[in-house]
């Protein structure tokens, strides 16, 4: 009985994820589509052959899952050519509740990033920075300390700001903090890093996610690299629709499982990179302070 329980109950939940493509509120089921694939296979196992519909059934179940899932695995990701000299980019949330942000701050520096891309920064900022500062000196200003973000640079941070600026200087935009960084031996880099609000409701998400994609529309994203938490999986609609809007810029993280840091089981942070860049790997850290695991992506120039 209650293997062919899961199987009913995966098969409608994964039809009503997949019913996010134009069901946009629907969409947030999709995230837990691998979940609901290993308990379909779990309710087949348990059920073994007690009725003639179970496996089909199955079958139909199983057409969401693999629809969502193959099209992550199958994403084509630009690698690094092999003589590229290594950028190392971290993203991480490092928790508005985080409780320990000068250990934080330490594993940060341990991981030995080029560059780190924080969100919920507000609370910790002073201690997160100081006990990263050996490893990464320079930091975005914050007027009042309080600052959400945050980026922090082994190299000397030229330019910074929280909205994006056109060719006079003037603001437009969303907020988004960006720094350009004088990186020795080549042009400087300039990376940003962003935190998307909760999925639902579905339609300010939306708006949120169409009004930075036409703001870095407005801008040169060759060499562009932007991170943060994104609240997004990659097998939901929205994750798609944004991997098409932020084009040229390509998702470098795949499937980089991160929340919650207990029992990782969605992938919601994200780092993409523009043509100029490929990836040479992709590292899971471990959980220190935050309810999110870093993540440290390698760049290397194409």
């Amino acid at each position: 009985m209650l293997g062919r329980t899961l199987v009913v109950a995966a098969a409608l939940f994964a039809w009503l994820a997949l019913l996010g493509i134009w069901v946009p509120t629907l969409d947030v089921l999709a995230s837990f589509l691998p979940l609901i694939g290993a308990a379909l296979l779990v309710g087949v196992i348990l059920a073994g052959r007690s009725s003639r519909w179970l496996l089909p059934l199955a079958a139909v179940a199983a057409a969401p899952v693999a629809f969502a899932t193959t099209h992550e695995a199958m994403r084509a990701i630009p690698a690094a050519t092999t003589t590229a000299r290594p950028l190392r980019v971290l993203t991480h949330n490092v928790w508005v509740d985080n409780a320990t942000p000068g250990a934080t701050g330490a594993a940060i520096a341990a991981a030995a990033p080029d560059i780190a891309l924080l969100q919920e920064t507000s609370r910790s900022r002073p201690l997160l920075l100081a006990a990263a500062a050996g490893t990464l000196p320079y930091a975005t200003r914050c007027p009042n300390n309080r600052c959400g973000l945050a980026i922090l640079s082994r190299w000397p941070i030229r330019a910074s700001g929280y909205f994006l600026k056109d060719a006079h200087g003037l603001a437009f935009g969303p907020p988004i903090l960006w720094a350009t960084i004088a990186v020795p031996g080549g042009a400087p880099v300039t990376v940003a890093t962003l935190h998307y609000p909760w999925p639902l409701p579905a339609a300010r998400a939306a708006s949120a996610r169409a009004a930075m994609a036409r703001a870095l529309g407005r801008i040169d994203r060759n060499a562009l690299i932007l991170g943060g938490d994104m609240n997004l999986t990659p097998w939901s609609a929205a994750m798609r629709h944004q991997d098409t809007a932020l084009a040229p810029l390509v998702r470098m993280t795949c499937a980089a499982w991160s929340w919650p840091s207990g029992f990782a089981f969605l992938p919601i942070d994200q780092l993409y990179a523009g043509p100029a860049w490929g990836v040479i790997g992709v590292t899971r850290l471990a959980a220190a302070g935050s309810d999110h695991l870093p993540l440290l992506v390698t760049l290397g120039r194409r």
